[in-house]
């Protein structure tokens, strides 16, 4: 929702990409804090990204 709600308000692109890099290093990486811990994800060179709810 908050890379949704910052593209609403005009966020740049690359604030975008920040965000959705977090939210997939906290979902899929560090598995909500259960592993992975200090991992630091960085989204470069996309050219087409899709998320579904």
């Amino acid at each position: 929702m908050r890379c949704f709600t910052a593209r609403e308000e005009g966020a740049a692109e690359d604030q975008l990409r920040r965000i959705a890099a977090e939210a997939l290093g906290e979902v899929y990486f560090r598995d909500n804090g259960q592993r992975a811990h200090g991992l630091e994800v960085e989204l470069t060179d996309l050219i087409d990204l899709e998320f579904e709810l």
